[in-house]
């Protein structure tokens, strides 16, 4: 729970989920009532992420962080949206814009349009910004 809560004051959220559900250090919420004993469930709920050395969102509570007005973000074109998408870093000057104060060593969404494709951290790499590529929608086809 705090490494979530603290992924979620990084990007400036305001959500709280009310009730979670810890299965495999996987974070659930919005549970389904079943007859199952905790330790046969695999999934239950709305997937919000995994418990690693820190918290790694799924893309469904990105989306959901998206849609929020507060959540730090940072827009980019088509073909910086391409090179995140397969897991390159992306430089400032390809940033088209920023909403929130995203400042360097925080978290930001980087939104391609109105979704969200993932998200990185805000660092500063020799004499260049860059957004560091922590987890997009291209990773699930990577490991496959």
């Amino acid at each position: 729970m705090r490494l979530l809560r603290k992924f979620l004051s990084q990007v400036g959220s305001k959500y709280r989920p009310e009730e979670l559900l810890n299965i495999n250090n996987k974070r659930f919420t919005e549970t389904i009532d079943v007859s199952l004993p905790r330790d046969r469930m695999t999934y239950n709920g709305f997937y919000l992420g995994q418990d690693r050395r820190w918290f790694t969102p799924s893309s469904l509570l990105l989306q959901k962080l998206a849609q929020e007005d507060d959540t730090k973000k940072a827009y980019v074109d088509r073909d910086a949206a391409w090179l995140f998408v397969v897991g390159k870093d992306i430089f400032e000057e390809n940033v088209q814009r920023f909403q929130g104060d995203v400042k360097p060593g925080r978290y930001c969404l980087v939104m391609f349009g109105e979704g969200c494709i993932g998200y990185g951290r805000f660092e500063t790499s020799g004499d260049r910004r860059v957004i560091k590529n922590m987890f997009d929608v291209g990773d699930f086809l990577r490991r496959e």
